[in-house]
């Protein structure tokens, strides 16, 4: 996740500006199953829904680059000619500060996870403290009932 994935920009001139007769990605609403894939591998954040719900594409963001195609398991997303003019420009954007945010989440759950095993550490040795404690007044406290 270090670098951008190659750009579709590329391929269409990338030089900023719109692209008219343009493709975008239509989802078939009564196929889609929910299963994230395709939101997953849109660099431009043009496809949004949740887990286990219908999906959609907004019109607006996608390029039709096609990332979305091969990653769906029930193919129910094709490429049809759009009447609306893209913004490269602000795709291009979209596209770098979706990247942005993957790297941030995937840092802080790194993060996450660290605090979470140093806190796990730290509980496990208050543990055995605890335990240590118990056994010792344990200890004692049937050495003074032994005659």
């Amino acid at each position: 996740m270090n670098a951008l994935p190659p750009s579709p920009l590329a391929e269409e001139g990338g030089d900023g500006g719109s692209r008219g007769g343009a493709r975008a990605a239509l989802i078939d609403e009564s196929r889609c199953i929910g299963c994230t894939l395709c939101i997953k591998a849109c660099p431009f954040d043009a496809i949004v829904g949740a887990a286990q719900l219908m999906h959609t594409v907004i019109a607006d963001y996608c390029t039709g680059c096609g990332l979305c195609l091969p990653p769906c398991p029930v193919d129910c997303i094709a490429l049809a000619t759009a009447a609306q003019r893209v913004d490269l420009r602000a795709a291009k954007l979209r596209a770098q500060r979706r990247h942005a945010r993957l790297q941030r989440e995937e840092t802080e759950k790194a993060e996450r996870l660290a605090r979470a095993a140093r806190e796990s550490s730290a509980a496990t040795s208050a543990d055995a403290a605890k335990k240590a404690l118990v056994a010792a007044a344990l200890a004692r406290a049937r050495g003074a009932t032994k005659p």
